[in-house]
């Protein structure tokens, strides 16, 4: 069970929104999430940071925003590490507003984003979980021109499974109700956690997602996110794709399959970019194995495979290429 060391005791009537900014490790990256978060068009919120047993200067660069801002509204949570689920998790514990908002520490929110969702939302009821596009942003903060937009509006729980149309966990803003009625996320998922949890709100309430057309979130991309720990990746997919199994008697098996291979394409193009043969090769038999249509209709699939014929150095200037595509052009969420 997780341990608390510290948590301001608000007072006063709750707001409408809180929103939770989960952080570990994130010093260079934390005080701009904070203030795009305290410094919403819309006021009737919260902001709790939940400081995941971070050992750089993320608690010290919290304490100075808090201190210096001295905003009644900003809430610290000090925990030891527990990982990204436990984190929320503790924020949605937390948590006073009926509506609830996922900042990740390194993303930003744009003014009006909680202004314009929530105005959606309050006036729709059937919306459970509300999104929206996303801007890139450099590692230093700077625009890249590019956007992130969902494919699907209005995704369905099919829509969902197959794919994760949200886009990143910066974007939505959830109906609490959501939360009491499928629970909250699997801390035993140490990735594809929001996929899991998205689909299970779909499925455990009448609620619906809806996007609105706007990049309201800046994502940031940073060195390292071209690093992936495939073994850590399929693990947590194959894990998520089980609990889904589990609770979604009656979804037909080929959407499963179709979203699992899902998993298995986003693992061997990012193999392939990077120049890992074998990995690539096996990660994309894997996926063909479980939808074998998935080649025709998806380009990042097809590019996987024809990324394969290729030397290294052509496989390097596809991989220069994918980078600028992901940040100088306007891309759907894959």
């Amino acid at each position: 069970m997780s341990m608390i060391d510290a948590a301001d005791q608000p007072s006063g009537a709750a707001p409408a929104l809180s929103i939770i900014i989960p952080s570990y490790n994130v010093a260079p990256y934390i005080e701009a999430a904070i203030l795009s978060a305290l410094d919403q068009t819309f006021t009737d919120l919260e902001v709790i940071v939940v400081n995941d047993g971070s050992t750089d200067e993320t608690p010290a660069v919290i304490a100075r925003v808090a201190a210096d801002r001295a905003d009644p509204r900003l809430r610290i949570i000090n925990r030891v590490n527990g990982g990204l689920s436990a984190a929320r998790n503790t924020g949605i514990a937390a948590a006073r507003g009926d509506f609830i908002g996922f900042l990740d520490s390194d993303d930003i929110w744009h003014p009006t984003k909680a202004q314009k969702q929530m105005t959606r939302m309050l006036a729709d009821p059937t919306i459970g979980i509300g999104f929206s596009y996303s801007a890139y942003i450099e590692e230093g903060g700077e625009p890249t021109g590019g956007f992130l937009f969902a494919k699907k509006m209005e995704p369905t729980l099919h829509d969902m499974i197959r794919r994760n149309h949200i886009g990143n966990g910066s974007t939505p803003i959830v109906r609490r109700e959501c939360f009491d009625r499928a629970g909250v996320f699997r801390e035993e998922l140490k990735s594809c956690e929001d996929y899991e949890m998205w689909c299970r709100i779909l499925w455990s309430t009448d609620f619906r997602a809806e996007a609105i057309g706007e990049p309201l979130t800046s994502y940031r991309l940073r060195d390292s996110s071209l690093s992936f720990n495939f073994d850590k990746f399929i693990l947590n997919a194959d894990l998520a794709m089980a609990a889904l199994r589990v609770t979604m008697k009656n979804v037909p098996e080929r959407l499963f399959r179709a979203g699992h291979a899902e998993h298995y394409r986003v693992a061997a193009w990012k193999a392939a970019l990077t120049g890992q043969d074998k990995s690539a090769i096996s990660l994309l038999l894997k996926s063909l194995r479980l939808w074998p249509w998935l080649i025709l209709y998806d380009f990042h699939a097809g590019a996987t495979a024809f990324a394969l014929f290729l030397p290294r150095k052509p496989r390097q200037r596809l991989m220069a290429w994918y980078k600028s595509l992901r940040t100088s052009q306007v891309t759907a969420v894959n």
